[in-house]
């Protein structure tokens, strides 16, 4: 099929079905897009993403150039109007099909890497507790958190062991605010299994694509996967007990959620979170903390806030090994 440029980066065909260019592609949805037998449904369409559900029980998704990168992601330029839940998608001849006028062509993609902490990269430990509770004192600088990030004034009291109240009268606060606190003591006690145990009552918490409790737990499970990854003498993991939880909850929230959350908890995440705690644990001043922060945040309508709050939570093991 002839394809011809719409701009240097992107191409497209002049007629039906329209062929677009993928972009970039994150290593996950790589290896399902090149496998043939790969194909299923259209489980949302929203203005800029596209969530596929495969037939395998996998999940990718295309996002318009520029958002953010993930492992699950194929981004393109593409017009979102083709685009309907329920519409089918399979693999042909290196073209990703979605219904009968779209295609997107994955070969020429470029393979996304997240950036890792090298040996030699990360700060001691007094310096990123340091930095993490500067970083909490300069958050209101960022105005008031959304969805789970109300929870955020909680954090240094737990790590004081005072008993905070629970911050404003928000619903969705007053239900997640227990099992928050009694998470975040488990995490300054580097209890990984007790804290994934606690973070059940979180799983399909809050409304949305990803619920308010999933986004929170994962940041959660996405910092203490990164402390014992960059500091491997210093923390536990506890991977049996992270994929328990991770198995029992696929059943108790959406797909896409749960894609996400179990790439979270092993350590897969968007590319603004790794900006945030590759910062964090590199021990940057205080201003280029508090623009990944606002980065981060910008994430969906809460779901950045609530990432934070739980990345946040995940870092008081950091505290915990200061005592």
């Amino acid at each position: 099929m002839k394809l011809f440029p719409l701009a240097a980066s992107r191409s497209i065909s002049n007629t039906p079905p329209f062929i677009w260019q993928a972009r970039l592609v994150g290593e996950k949805a790589k290896r399902l897009l090149t496998e043939p037998a790969f194909g299923g449904k259209v489980l949302a369409a929203l203005p800029a993403s596209v969530y596929l559900l495969g037939k395998n029980g996998e999940v990718v998704w295309v996002t318009l150039e520029g958002l953010p990168m993930h492992r699950r992601c194929l981004q393109a330029y593409f017009q979102p109007c083709f685009f309907r839940a329920e519409q089918s998608f399979f693999i042909q001849d290196g073209c990703l099909r979605i219904g009968e006028e779209v295609g997107i062509q994955t070969g020429p993609a470029t393979e996304w890497e997240p950036p890792a902490i090298r040996d030699g990269e990360a700060e001691s430990l007094p310096v990123v507790n340091a930095r993490l509770m500067g970083l909490l004192g300069a958050l209101p600088e960022l105005g008031k958190g959304l969805g789970l990030g109300q929870a955020i004034p909680l954090i240094p009291t737990i790590r004081a062991g005072g008993r905070p109240g629970t911050p404003g009268i928000d619903p969705l606060i007053a239900r997640a605010s227990s099992a928050i606190l009694a998470a975040g003591r488990a995490m300054l006690d580097q209890d990984i299994s007790r804290a994934a145990e606690i973070g059940k009552n979180l799983i399909g918490l809050g409304p949305g694509l990803t619920p308010s409790g999933d986004d929170f737990l994962g940041g959660m499970l996405f910092a203490a996967y990164s402390l014992k990854t960059v500091y491997p003498e210093d923390f536990y993991w506890g991977e049996e007990a992270v994929r328990d939880l991770t198995d029992w909850a696929r059943s108790r929230t959406n797909p896409i959620s749960h894609a996400v959350l179990h790439d979270l908890a092993l350590g897969h995440g968007l590319a603004p979170l790794y900006e945030m705690v590759g910062s964090l644990l590199r021990g940057r001043d205080l201003e280029c903390l508090l623009g990944a922060v606002a980065r981060l945040v910008g994430i969906g309508h809460s779901t950045g806030w609530d990432i934070l709050a739980g990345v946040l939570t995940g870092m008081l093991m950091v505290c915990g090994r200061m005592r």
